[in-house]
């Protein structure tokens, strides 16, 4: 241990007191309530990264302070020692904060790229408090998250700050990397931290935003990353998520949702797979509005969701296709994983033709387990004209795959194998239909589902229309919809590699 060492560890504490003593008297001299006083602890405990990093000479050292306050955040949360930190019934945010901010140390400090983790912390430092403070003061416009709402001014808010703070971090601490490339990233991780901060829930975000901006940064420099096409696909995402909410087939959370998706499956995918995905939305929202009227009827009392997808919605379709995109990016000669894309994008669009068809059907679907009729909507029921309809969903990705496959090697090589190419057709046939008919299987088996105390019906809602909660009535209690679709995806994905092997 050096000189620096123990002036390191003696600041640290002496200024962590400093701060709780400023914030204590800030409080009872101006009056001001803990949400404000608290923001002075977390922008001024966020900021001892920088002053750390500069002091220890070890970083076994240098986590000493950070790592002790896991503990320390912990008990005083439980009893609520510091009125200007706690609040009665708070989550554990004050602790998840140097959690979060230990591991990235433990992981980056060691590997001399401990700009990494003063940047994801920098951005739940200021991007965070502004969020938070701006909300609460200005935001009139407002938008729900499971039921916590947001304002756009916060988000704002939070952006504007975040890019501040990774910018000017990576320009102090890691000048190499360039303007152009620090100012893109910097846009893109604040993005990120926007829609972490916005989705993360009971103080979650004191992890979410500092990880994924952290591992985020560290994916765009330690890989060779092609920034027009990550730009491309979040300006392509942003416009078709505007255009699908003014048209309600997206919610606000869906917007984000599919600026997310866009912008990995673009970004790390390329052209095809970026179009496939935009060929999805397209194809799903058209036919969402085919007989609308007929259907909210049956969705209003059986499905979870109406017409209008919303994040969970988002992920479920799109992010195993984003997984896989940014896999194929790191492992380019691993081919599988692009009839694993052909596949669970063709799962997602045949189980939405499947939903949207099926469910006009004029004979009663039937479960598929025991082929009894079952009333339409029901999990599990399937029907001919739905069972055609999924088909034809798997049939048409396969289709699109193959074409703009065939079209993108004219392009670049003045040459295109058609033949060698067709395996995608079965490929996307196959994988569809077998992902979708394995969504009714879950559906029929684990998905959680719920008795509607009024009408007595089966539902996938946890609460009626009316705000009373419905009885769990079977399945297991995480399984929603939106579960359901995710892994069923990953199953059609399996079949299409393996037919794509069968044709090879």
């Amino acid at each position: 241990m050096t000189q620096n060492d123990i002036v390191g560890l003696i600041l640290s504490y002496a200024y962590v007191a400093a701060l709780i003593i400023i914030a204590t008297l800030t409080q009872k001299w101006r009056g001001y309530q803990t949400e404000f006083t608290r923001k002075i602890i977390h922008i001024g405990a966020g900021m001892w990264i920088v002053g750390a990093v500069a002091i220890f000479d070890h970083w076994y050292i240098g986590i000493i302070p950070i790592s002790t306050f896991i503990v320390m955040n912990y008990i005083s949360n439980r009893k609520r020692l510091i009125d200007a930190m706690d609040l009665a019934g708070d989550t554990a945010g004050t602790v998840y904060f140097p959690l979060a901010v230990t591991v990235l140390l433990l992981i980056f400090w060691p590997r001399d790229q401990v700009y990494i983790a003063v940047a994801g912390t920098m951005a739940m430092t200021w991007g965070d408090a502004f969020a938070a403070i701006i909300g609460k003061t200005y935001g009139k416009k407002s938008y729900t998250v499971q039921g916590h709402r947001r304002t756009f001014e916060g988000s704002t808010a939070m952006f504007a700050f975040s890019f501040l703070a990774i910018a000017l971090t990576l320009l102090l601490m890691k000048a190499e990397l360039g303007l152009e490339k620090i100012v893109l990233s910097s846009v893109l991780l604040a993005i990120i931290a926007v829609i972490l901060e916005a989705f993360s829930l009971k103080g979650m975000d004191n992890l979410t935003v500092p990880f994924g901006t952290s591992f985020s940064l560290w994916a765009l420099i330690s890989w060779d990353v092609n920034f027009s096409m990550i730009f491309l696909g979040l300006i392509m995402s942003a416009l078709i998520g505007v255009v699908a909410y003014r048209k309600k087939s997206l919610s606000e959370s869906g917007v984000a949702g599919a600026m997310l998706v866009g912008t990995l499956i673009f970004g790390f995918g390329g052209w095809v797979w970026g179009l496939t995905l935009i060929a999805f939305f397209v194809y799903g929202s058209l036919l969402s509005k085919y007989k609308e009227v007929e259907k909210n009827l049956v969705a209003a009392e059986k499905f979870d969701k109406g017409s209008r997808r919303d994040f969970g919605q988002a992920l479920a379709n799109g992010g195993v296709g984003a997984v896989l995109a940014v896999l194929f990016f790191v492992y380019p000669s691993q081919e599988w994983l692009f009839a694993a894309f052909i596949g669970t994008m063709a799962t997602v669009n045949a189980d939405t033709w499947a939903t949207e068809i099926g469910v006009l059907s004029k004979h009663p679907p039937r479960f598929i387990l025991n082929g009894k009729p079952v009333p339409p909507g029901t999990s599990g029921g399937i029907t001919p004209i739905g069972t055609l309809a999924t088909i034809l969903g798997g049939l048409l990705i396969g289709i699109t795959v193959w074409v703009l496959q065939s079209l993108f090697s004219l392009l670049s090589t003045g040459h295109a194998d058609l033949l060698s190419q067709l395996w995608m057709i079965p490929a996307g046939t196959a994988g569809g239909l077998a992902g979708s008919l394995f969504d009714s299987l879950l559906g029929a088996t684990v998905q959680a589902m719920y008795i509607n105390p009024e009408t007595g019906k089966e539902t996938e809602k946890k609460v009626a229309r009316n705000g009373v909660k419905n009885r769990f009535s079977r399945g297991l209690p995480f399984m929603d919809n939106d579960l359901v679709n995710f892994v069923s995806s990953i199953f059609g994905a399996g079949v299409a590699v393996v037919i794509s092997m069968l044709f090879k």
